[in-house]
């Protein structure tokens, strides 16, 4: 009876200890479910985003593809996306007989001459078509912008690596300081891509960093109209 009873003293303490493990270990099971439930949802929630707007692709159509799609969306924060948070963004314009070009560090920022209006106004111009690569653009005459052609002798949007854009010096003409003027060269040397679009004559101007394709100039201005 005595040794049954000391069975019991000894064994009592443990119990409860055993219990606590296994509430522990059912508490540790249930946060660690829960995590990763958590971490689950938010992925599927963040997916959109991180879809909408990429520029994280080698394959320069599909990077433009979207971020054409952000513009006609006015989605500002895709758009984003494509500008290097150091280099920003220059503009170029033409609200007078020269040049006019400046500098946006973001696009919700950016302010064009023509009626301070944002980058996304752009879409207004910017009808939809497919990007096709050019080794050369389509010539153009100021006389062919007649009944409503654009003036090019094909239309459309065209893409080619970029050679002449390297060695323009219409920043000569827009009044910029010596750092501006060297800002420029410099950023002009970095530019892969040329996309024209015939119906505007916008150009822009794409870097491609090793991750994401940026865009350093957007060119606005309209032939013939100084």
């Amino acid at each position: 009876m005595h040794r049954y009873l000391l069975y019991l003293l000894l064994l009592f303490p443990v119990l409860p200890g055993g219990c606590r493990s296994d509430e522990q270990k059912a508490g540790r099971s249930g946060n660690t479910a829960r995590g990763a439930a958590s971490d689950a949802l938010e992925a599927v929630q963040e997916e959109p985003v991180r879809q909408a707007g990429r520029s994280d692709t080698t394959d320069f159509p599909a990077a433009f593809a979207q971020f054409f799609a952000a513009l006609q969306a006015e989605d500002t924060a895709a758009l984003g996306r494509y500008i290097d948070p150091q280099k920003g963004i220059w503009l170029i314009e033409q609200p007078g007989a020269v040049p006019a070009y400046t500098h946006f560090q973001t696009i919700r920022a950016v302010q064009r001459h023509y009626q301070h209006k944002p980058f996304t106004s752009l879409k207004e111009q910017l009808q939809a078509c497919e990007l096709e690569e050019r080794q050369e653009f389509p010539r153009f005459d100021c006389a062919w912008m007649d009944k409503g052609r654009s003036g090019y002798a094909a239309d459309g949007c065209f893409y080619h690596n970029t050679t002449d854009f390297k060695t323009s010096d219409m920043w000569r003409y827009a009044s910029l300081s010596p750092q501006q003027e060297q800002e420029v060269q410099q950023l002009q040397q970095q530019v892969l891509k040329t996309v024209l679009h015939t119906r505007s004559s916008y150009r822009f101007y794409f870097t491609y960093d090793g991750t994401y394709w940026r865009l350093l100039f957007a060119d606005m201005r309209t032939p013939c109209s100084a």
